[in-house]
């Protein structure tokens, strides 16, 4: 009897699960991964021909039996997926409890970096194969975004640098033959991009926002000292070089910018990069990266050369009197005059949103006490035969 014979039945993990690829960016990647799948038994394999067919195709997962949609892609069509998956959800055409899980298939994979998805498309199949077999689940909260004339779901949000790299690749668009035109892609371009805007004046970088929160804390962090103080509404004024906000800390290609998130506490994570000179991020690129914002605080604090805010929030409105672009998952929008004349995006948490199949040592992180209570389980047990 076959391998795929043997896991065909009640044994096989894979049996309420789709695939779905997106052959777009690394193609040559495709035939490496069909040839891995034929060593495991996915009753549904789907390539995406379009955005259009990816979007059917999620839309029909939601709507048929299969349980779980397995997605191979980098951050934008993980952001696809999401969003086809949300809209679906929306409109009540879920029939039962679904689940998606990220397989690693771009230039950056913020998403699969932050629910600590491996390296090696064999360890991912072996690592969701176990998740599936276990039921390792977990309910994690989405960002609603909205223009007022659109919306989106997503886990970040970026404005000012982040954005603007984004914007200055779009810039660089190439047509093709048959008229159609792309961006360029990969991690090359965008440090090409970023390294463009790095070297534009900062007064081209930073934009003033106002920033309406609701319903959070100040959360200000540093190696030594800790300081916080909850608030229902605030106002804050701010030209910060960059401004995220999160619900999962990595973007891109393991860039650590929303360090302190909880993927299912019920709020957002809102930092304010108050950088003032280049040079200061510059001597703090490494920090920066990493997440340590607490040594980043600890080395400007006091000293006017701008430090890192982190709020904890539920809902936040992004405002300017001038037009502004900004990202969601890597995916750059811009933001629409309202009626009276005033640039707005508006943000909200949507709560445990969305089920996410993720590894064994991750889902452990937030049931650390599941071994102990099978323990004393068979403790139990065990005591009772004894008797």
């Amino acid at each position: 009897m076959s391998r795929n014979a043997e896991q065909s039945g009640s044994d096989n993990p894979f049996q309420s699960t789709t695939l779905l690829i997106n052959p777009s960016r690394y193609p040559q990647y495709v035939k490496l991964l069909r040839r891995i799948l034929k060593r495991v038994s996915i009753p549904q394999v789907i390539e995406s021909r379009n955005p259009a067919h990816f979007a059917d195709v999620v839309g029909e997962f939601c709507a048929g039996p299969e349980r779980h949609l397995l997605v191979w892609g980098g951050d934008g069509t993980a952001h696809a997926a999401i969003n086809a998956f949300m809209r679906q959800q929306r409109v009540g055409r879920l029939p039962g409890r679904k689940s998606l899980g990220f397989l690693r298939g771009g230039t950056g994979n913020g998403i699969q970096d932050s629910y600590e998805v491996p390296c090696g498309i064999r360890n991912q199949l072996r690592a969701y194969s176990e998740s599936l077999r276990n039921g390792y689940t977990i309910d994690v909260d989405l960002l609603h975004i909205s223009t007022g004339d659109r919306d989106w779901y997503g886990q970040l949000v970026g404005f000012g640098f982040d954005a603007q790299v984004l914007k200055a690749r779009e810039q660089a668009r190439k047509q093709l033959s048959d008229g159609t035109t792309i961006a360029p892609r990969g991690g090359y371009h965008y440090l090409l991009s970023g390294v463009r805007v790095f070297l534009s004046p900062i007064s081209q970088i930073r934009q003033r926002f106002s920033l309406r929160m609701r319903n959070g804390k100040y959360a200000f962090r540093s190696t030594r000292v800790n300081a916080e103080f909850a608030f229902d509404k605030i106002v804050r004024d701010a030209a910060p070089v960059m401004l995220e906000i999160g619900t999962r800390p990595y973007y891109g290609k393991l860039f650590k910018v929303c360090p302190d998130v909880v993927c299912n506490d019920g709020n957002m994570d809102l930092y304010l990069f108050n950088f003032t000179r280049k040079v200061w991020v510059a001597r703090n690129i490494v920090a920066l990266w990493l997440g340590k914002h607490d040594r980043i605080n600890r080395r400007l604090f006091g000293k006017n050369r701008g430090v890192i805010e982190r709020y904890e929030l539920t809902e936040l409105e992004v405002c300017s009197p001038d037009a502004f672009a900004f990202h969601v998952d890597g995916e750059l929008r811009n933001a629409v005059p309202s009626a009276e004349g005033e640039y707005q995006v508006r943000i909200a948490v949507l709560p445990r949103a969305i089920s996410f199949i993720v590894p064994d040592h991750f889902y452990r992180l937030f049931h650390p006490f599941d071994e102990q209570e099978e323990f004393d389980q068979g403790a139990a047990d065990v005591g009772t035969a004894d008797l």
